[in-house]
């Protein structure tokens, strides 16, 4: 690989993992601005008459299952930029 070829997929694995790390903090920031007072979860559920059940699954729906699909993502795009980075040595070829 070239030296400039092993840069521009450097370049490449930057804007990757930054997009992937950017989906992230966007959910955390829908999660933020839509699930919570004060920083604090409120669920959309009434907590006063909710049963525990009813609060798990407002968890789920409101932020665990969001936040893990984009973390789940990221941590694809990290695992598949450190496997290419495996196949691909950063050494100049002639």
């Amino acid at each position: 690989m070239t030296s400039d070829r092993a840069a521009d997929n450097d370049q490449l694995y930057r804007y990757e993992i930054t997009a992937a790390l950017n989906a992230v903090v966007r959910a955390c920031q829908h999660v933020v601005s839509d699930h919570s007072h004060r920083g604090f979860w409120v669920p959309r559920t009434s907590t006063d008459q909710a049963t525990h059940h009813e609060l798990i699954e407002a968890a789920r729906r409101d932020v665990l299952h969001r936040l893990q699909v984009v973390i789940r993502a990221a941590e694809t795009v990290a695992q598949d930029i450190e496997q290419d980075r495996q196949r691909r040595p950063n050494r100049p070829t002639e």
